[in-house]
């Protein structure tokens, strides 16, 4: 089992690493916004779903259909990657081009600038594993962006530990009850994704104000896509101490859940 996780874990790690470029590809800088939340937000969502489907799982049939189920779902998304999902990247996209090119005319002289690099793999893995270290320690905006994410993933990943002291062990909840329990979060984040053409139409007056100081069209900062981040880290704290203060038996089991909303919603 230890030795599967670590396969699951590893490959899963292509998916957080690859698929935000891959939605970058997609779309241009003035669509970019939703899409990127529907991707940010998939690593925060799956934690509230999980528990909710594994309690049923687990308080109802044997505990292998906790693997069987992900099993199925990997291969489901599997099917719909290689089926539905097209190469994005453009290096890639002109090889290919260039390959076709190359066997439709069969002149060989086209080329594309992959084709022509001659750095050779051991390089070529070693810029990649050295970048993100570059930007991390580089760019204390994106190492700020870091540390917030890596506080809200481990923070949410606690819940999986505190949710059955507080439910079960204080309100006397069943396995597959205190599974719903998560549905607060994902609620909360279901809201907070349902603010973004708010957070769009301040981006789109940012820009016109950036317009018209600068003169120039179209021009934008990375720090206007900031503000949600910034409502976010009141809303986060907000449900936090909620949650933390009202878990006693003697509060009704609604209220820890809604700070757990609202958390979610930051």
């Amino acid at each position: 089992m230890l030795v599967a996780r670590f396969f699951d874990g590893l490959s899963g790690s292509a998916f957080l690493s690859v698929a935000g470029g891959t939605v970058g590809d997609m779309f241009n800088r003035q669509q970019l916004q939703l899409p990127m939340l529907i991707y940010t937000a998939s690593p925060f969502i799956g934690p509230s779903v999980g528990p909710l489907v594994g309690g049923f799982i687990n308080q109802y049939t044997a505990w292998r259909w906790t693997f069987y189920v992900l099993l199925i779902w990997a291969g489901a998304n599997l099917c719909m990657i290689a089926l539905l999902v097209p190469e994005t990247y453009h290096p890639v996209l002109l090889r290919n081009k260039a390959r076709k090119l190359r066997k439709v005319t069969g002149d060989e002289r086209w080329k594309a600038p992959m084709e022509k690099t001659n750095k050779s793999i051991p390089k070529t893995i070693g810029n990649s594993l050295l970048r993100p270290f570059q930007l991390l320690f580089l760019e204390p905006m994106v190492l700020n962006l870091c540390l917030f994410s890596a506080i809200l993933l481990g923070t949410l990943y606690l819940f999986f530990g505190a949710f059955p002291i507080v439910f079960e062990g204080n309100h006397g909840f069943t396995l597959s009850q205190t599974g719903l329990t998560f549905s607060g979060i994902f609620v909360g984040m279901v809201l907070g994704a349902a603010t973004d053409p708010l957070w769009h139409k301040n981006y789109e007056r940012l820009i016109r104000q950036r317009e018209i100081a600068t003169g120039e069209i179209g021009g934008s900062e990375p720090e206007y896509r900031l503000p949600p981040t910034i409502a976010g880290a009141i809303f986060v704290p907000i449900g936090l101490f909620m949650f933390a203060w009202t878990t006693y038996s003697s509060v009704h089991w609604i209220v820890p859940i809604i700070g757990s909303t609202i958390f979610g919603l930051g």
